[in-house]
């Protein structure tokens, strides 16, 4: 069963096994887009140019798309034209106790009890401005990742020596109308080369470079390129349309390649609409000539109308994915979210509840098949690594069914303290090979500090309790409990 999901997807988690998590001291730190640009937390939704992983409490205040001070910059040309260097380093310390309930070295072959990562991403990027035909960007990047010991997914098992690896992760380059067509500024973007995609908030495509294993740096996962990329973006007032062709950088590889149409649209003030069709082709069987339907939606229905304002700031999120592959797979993953944020409050206190749901492995049912998460990616704590144990080491996006409460403040404008609670149950308790649904109970702590515009950390308190099913699963009963400290420091 834990080879079955192995081999599910291609991201940074593609060591993922079921079990359930602990105890975490966690860091995470701020993440830039690679033009350059931080992004604010409030606009996840529709991110017109996300390119990487971002912390997800910096903001872009002070940030400057064109270099401002920083002193990687090479050229400065005319108008807004540039060239400059990038270098982001993390560091990352997990220690933990009583991992995979008691019983590591019997799930992973060798006992995870702490471990360091380390990654370093430097390149080069720019953009040339003309006066009549658009600008022209590229960017060439590499990563250099490592792990010191056994991390907690046994990514790295049997080569606990201190994995490590170079590889590149940006050459791409690309065009922007801008003024050139009178439909708008930038109504067309296009580029190709290694480059990263997203879809929405990242439910199914997201992270197409993986980690861990031979290259280290299993939970930075610093790499989210796809081996290679062809994208054209549309943008037309409100709505924003993406053609795109991808081949994912996962390790093993799979030959998986991705083409399809992404289309979001803003409703103002009531919210935005999604979605899109993706055609599969790969070496894994059930995810080879599959059809994959995307829609989704964020609302925040009562601001748009008269109503009284204590209604505006409800909101409501959700997405749904069907996928079907002939008689070899059908299968469906969904999440519903209700929300509300008291921004006008000392703290700027929020809540959210989230149920998830994904299709697990019926016997009685052979032509579904656990849902395929494909190149899922982290945009904000909890989406869509659901629980930094859990979520992080043991589980996949499949076969699953989550509650999630969470409840977040901001004591000031560098600091944000998120709590959450999950609930975790099969969604096929037989196709997992056991005969209890109820998985774990799993409670995690963030604290993020945005130290400055260059440095920030994270800390992440948690821990979960087994229950009968990842008692069956995993063969042991004790909490675990896990820690980690999280450092990044980027020239941007």
């Amino acid at each position: 069963m834990i080879a079955k999901q192995t081999n599910l997807t291609g991201s940074k988690r593609a060591s993922g096994y079921l079990a359930v998590a602990g105890l975490a001291v966690c860091a995470t730190g701020a993440f830039a887009q690679d033009d350059g640009s931080n992004v604010d937390a409030v606009d996840y939704f529709l991110r017109e140019d996300a390119k990487t992983r971002e912390h997800p409490f910096i903001t872009s205040q002070d940030s400057n798309t064109h270099g401002g001070d920083s002193p990687l910059v090479i050229w400065d040309g005319p108008g807004d034209s540039i060239l400059k260097g990038t270098l982001k380093g993390d560091m990352a310390y997990l220690p933990q106790s009583d991992s995979w309930f008691g019983e590591s070295e019997a799930n992973l072959g060798a006992e995870s009890e702490e471990w360091w990562e380390v990654g370093i991403h430097a390149g080069i990027e720019g953009s040339y401005f003309t006066d009549t035909m658009g600008e022209i960007y590229g960017r060439v990047s590499f990563v250099h990742s490592s792990t010191d010991d056994v991390d907690a997914a046994g990514s790295d098992v049997p080569r606990s020596d201190n994995p490590s690896h170079t590889s590149m992760e940006n050459y791409y380059i690309g065009w922007r109308s801008g003024d050139v067509f009178s439909l708008g500024e930038d109504f067309l973007d296009i580029s190709v080369g290694m480059q990263p995609y997203q879809a929405g908030t990242g439910f199914i495509l997201y992270d197409m470079g993986s980690d861990g294993g031979s290259r280290g740096g299993y939970w930075i996962g610093e790499r989210k390129a796809a081996d290679f990329a062809a994208l054209a973006k549309i943008k037309y007032e409100s709505l924003n349309v993406d053609l795109l062709y991808t081949e994912a950088n996962d390790n093993p590889d799979t030959d998986t390649q991705i083409s399809g149409v992404t289309i979001d649209y803003d409703l103002g003030a009531f919210g935005s609409v999604g979605g899109g069709y993706y055609y599969v082709e790969s070496d894994i069987e059930t995810r080879d000539e599959m059809d994959v339907y995307d829609i989704r939606f964020a609302a925040t229905p009562f601001a748009a109308f008269e109503t009284p304002d204590w209604m505006h700031p409800i909101r409501f999120e959700g997405e749904y994915v069907d996928q079907d592959n002939d008689d070899v797979l059908d299968a469906a993953g969904w999440a519903l979210s209700v929300g509300y944020d008291w921004n006008d409050t000392t703290w700027a206190p929020g809540f959210t509840y989230r149920y998830s749901s994904f299709d697990g492995d019926d016997p009685d049912t052979p032509e579904v098949e656990d849902f395929d998460p494909l190149y899922y990616g982290f945009y904000d704590w909890g989406y869509w690594f659901q629980g930094e144990i859990l979520g992080e080491y043991v589980l996949l996006n499949s076969n699953l069914r989550s509650h999630m409460v969470r409840v977040n403040a901001s004591p000031t404008k560098d600091i944000s303290i998120n709590l959450f609670y999950y609930n975790f149950e099969l969604d096929d308790a037989a196709g997992f090979g056991v005969s209890d649904d109820s998985l774990a109970d799993e409670w995690n702590l963030m604290v993020d500090w945005t130290v400055n515009e260059l440095f920030a950390v994270s800390l992440v308190a948690a821990i979960a309790s087994p229950d009968d099913g990842a008692e069956q699963a995993f063969g042991g009963d004790d909490d675990w409990t896990y820690g980690m400290m999280y450092f990044t420091y980027a020239f941007k």
